[in-house]
């Protein structure tokens, strides 16, 4: 399926400030609306290739959307679907190795009977292509532990060793209510780019139950931490929580969970229109070392998105502090955040809710280590409907000063996944140019 973008637009100018690179702008792309069982239009990731031109898209169930032209508006191959033997069944998260393979992870099903299945969620799965998103593995799974539940899982990729690792919630049984029902954060790792994987281990001594929200621990997201050793960050009871191993294997970790951060509200947010929405932990060390954490908050009424800092491996963090927004934003709510290497500079996508419950994605950005940010508004604010299924996570990304972003807007009910791209579009022309002879030589 090939699905044709019905606009492209320059991104809204309706912003606290918007920086500027050279000719760097905003465009802002439609992708794919929502159609059918396999496209649902959001919970959307992105990753952009290390050694190459490549933006890749990935969302709920099994979509994925390429363009091998630094994101030209253009030269989107959209709708393409992945398949596997143990099932696609969305939670999707791209990422790149420091060799360009292209990971996608999801959750499994390999009945292909979903929730009535009794293998519905039995592992992670991780497949890759080596081909820019052309062909796909069938993957490998992560975590199989019948009859248990495996859900949201996060990865990161050391850049020095190129280890794989991954973290994610295990569920007793999903949904059930029975106390002796619990969920707890597991971890992973791959030393062969993905082919095989190490015993999956329990990294949070706190058990939770397995109703999904914030009695549960979830949002485990690892970091390679670039002095040696890895990190699992996740929410849990209005705590962020941290467990880290020095170890090469990451066979031993902290005895005792420690707390970061209080997370007020928890990690389950309940935003008008859209019911729950979620706030959990995303962190990554810049290349000055520091370590960065972005979170949500909310209290009864406002939801904010706060930031914390250790400059010492996750020894001591700062007070959290709040990013900047317009006072006419209510709910500020359901961030992702990265850090481009190449330059330290740190951003996050949110969304903005006024009283009104127009709604829009922002993009915010710290040049200063989040001493300071600038926010700019991104495409048409929209007006979610209730009880219409929305997601629980956006996309965002950046390389050599450029940034991708990919969000979901609800437009009388139907999802719509959009991309955002912060870029010199004078420089498309001799992208396409150099992606197309490189296509032709193949």
């Amino acid at each position: 399926m090939a699905m044709e973008a019905k606009y492209v637009a320059t991104a809204c100018a309706l912003a606290m400030s918007i920086w500027a690179s050279g000719q760097a702008q905003w465009t802002v792309t439609k992708i794919t609306t929502a159609e059918g069982r396999e496209n649902w239009a959001c919970e959307p990731s992105v990753a952009v290739d290390p050694k190459g031109d490549g933006v890749y898209l990935g969302n709920v169930l099994n979509q994925l959307h390429r363009n091998l032209a630094n994101g030209a508006p253009e030269k989107w191959n959209r709708g393409l679907a992945l398949k596997s033997s143990m099932g696609v069944y969305g939670d999707p998260i791209l990422a790149h190795d420091y060799q360009g393979r292209l990971y996608y992870l999801h959750l499994a099903d390999p009945s292909g009977q979903g929730r009535a299945g009794e293998t519905w969620l039995d592992r992670i799965v991780i497949q890759w292509s080596d081909d820019q998103g052309k062909t796909w593995s069938d993957g490998a799974g992560i975590g199989h532990n019948p009859p248990k539940d495996q859900d949201k899982e996060g990865i990161a990729i050391d850049p020095a060793s190129g280890t794989l690792n991954v973290s994610w919630t295990e569920f007793d049984a999903y949904g059930r209510t029975e106390p002796e029902f619990k969920s707890r954060i597991r971890f992973s790792q791959s030393y062969d780019r993905g082919e095989t994987w190490s015993p999956a281990v329990t990294v949070s001594r706190h058990e939770g139950n397995c109703l999904d929200g914030d009695e549960t621990p979830e949002g485990a997201i690892p970091v390679a931490d670039p002095t040696g050793g890895v990190a699992v960050v996740w929410s849990y009871r209005d705590t962020i929580w941290m467990n880290r191993s020095d170890d090469d294997g990451a066979m031993t970790w902290m005895p005792v969970d420690r707390p970061i951060a209080m997370q007020r509200g928890g990690w389950a947010h309940e935003i008008p229109a859209l019911g729950r929405a979620n706030g959990m932990p995303i962190s990554y060390f810049a290349p000055n070392g520091t370590w960065h954490l972005i979170f949500g908050e909310q209290d009864s009424t406002r939801s904010w998105i706060s930031h914390s800092m250790s400059s010492d491996r996750g020894e001591n963090w700062s007070q959290p502090s709040r990013l900047p927004v317009p006072d006419s934003i209510r709910h500020h709510f359901m961030p992702w955040f990265t850090i481009d290497a190449s330059n330290g500079a740190l951003h996050v996508l949110a969304y903005g809710q006024t009283a009104s419950m127009r709604t829009q994605a922002w993009v915010h950005r710290s040049e200063n280590g989040g001493t300071s940010w600038s926010a700019t508004a991104l495409s048409a604010p929209f007006t979610p409907t209730p009880k219409r299924f929305f997601g629980d996570y956006s996309g965002i990304a950046a390389r050599n000063g450029d940034v991708h972003a990919v969000w979901t807007e609800q437009r009388e009910g139907v999802n719509e996944l959009v991309y955002g791209r912060f870029a010199d579009p004078a420089k498309d022309e001799s992208i396409v140019k150099s992606s197309d002879k490189k296509r032709r030589k193949k």
